[in-house]
């Protein structure tokens, strides 16, 4: 397509103590090979030097994109910050990145091309993203440990990683962003993506408070519509001390939780069985780290006898293991 023909795209940075990394991730909006965008940046309350270097890239930004807005606030948390920037937001697809994360160059044309093709059922392409650490090296991560190396020994690939103890073949069409595989647990690169805006909307945008924010979209459009991977890598996944999945890993737990029991009625149906494991493979978490007050918080007693069950099949699985070893 000619750039007067591109449909436009949003862009949104939320950033929030990053300063370490928030100006690559803005050159890499502005090193897009896709002209027709805008950049919305929201600077969540930072007390770092992040509201000084996005201010650095301001004229330059003014330049590059058919539309720039800034706004720099108080701290609301993620979900509220990516829900001002839909509000803001005036194209026809939106897509973004977290603010220690880089999009590679080709990221929005590819994914906006393969869109344009797609009839109305489809509402979000995805490319992979690559593990890189805080220096931006690439590195390797242990499928089972997270633990990080600059080998080439583990998982680089985000997809991969995500998917690996759950073997889930998301290079399947029928397969990929489907609910039941999604409501064992995310496994999509939310910096890979690219979404249809209206429908981000037309779904009620994400919950304010809610930590897993990537998660609750995905299974909110899941449920209407399907999603396509492009099996090319897009992005780069920053992996460093303070990712929120090592940082705020109980409240992340909590939200998982709750987010589950929001899904039960819908579930109910047809995806009982995957609903029940993932609910009780969480209240199980809260065991192993002897958080009995959240135990018997999210316990649901209709599902006691369930617990109890699938704790000692997984016991008898230990057991049989070590026998074979």
């Amino acid at each position: 397509m000619r750039n007067n023909q591109l449909p436009l795209v949003s862009v949104r940075i939320s950033a929030y103590n990053h300063d370490k990394y928030i100006a690559a991730a803005i050159e890499s909006v502005i090193n897009q090979t896709y002209k027709n965008l805008e950049l919305i940046i929201i600077n969540d309350g930072s007390t770092d030097n992040t509201h000084d270097i996005i201010l650095k890239y301001a004229e330059e930004c003014q330049k590059r994109f058919v539309r720039f807005e800034y706004r720099s606030r108080g701290n609301k948390g993620l979900s509220a910050t990516l829900n001002e920037c839909i509000k803001w937001s005036k194209g026809k697809y939106a897509t973004g990145t977290a603010s220690d994360d880089i999009m590679l160059p080709n990221k929005i044309s590819l994914l906006v091309e393969e869109l344009e093709k797609l009839d109305d059922n489809y509402v979000v392409a995805f490319g992979d993203a690559n593990f890189i650490d805080a220096n931006s090296d690439k590195i390797y991560l242990n499928p089972n440990t997270g633990e990080s190396t600059k080998r080439e020994i583990g998982i680089n690939s985000f997809l991969d990683f995500y998917t690996y103890t759950r073997h889930i073949n998301y290079k399947n069409k029928d397969v990929f962003g489907s609910y039941k595989t999604l409501l064992g647990g995310n496994y999509l690169p939310a910096m890979s993506a690219v979404v249809k805006l209206e429908k981000i909307r037309e779904v009620g945008a994400w919950t304010n408070g809610n930590r897993i924010e990537d998660w609750e979209m995905w299974l909110k459009l899941s449920k209407k519509y399907k999603f396509i991977l492009i099996d090319e890598v897009v992005a780069l996944y920053r992996w460093h001390e303070d990712n929120s999945v090592k940082t705020n890993k109980i409240n992340l737990e909590v939200d998982t939780i709750k987010l589950i029991l929001q899904e039960k009625e819908y579930a109910r149906s047809d995806y009982l069985n995957v609903w029940e494991n993932m609910y009780i493979d969480k209240l199980l978490f809260f065991i192993k780290l002897k958080r009995f007050d959240l135990f018997f918080k999210f316990l649901e007693l209709q599902y006691i006898g369930n617990f109890i069950l699938f704790v000692s099949i997984r016991k008898i699985r230990s057991f049989l293991g070590k026998l074979r070893m």
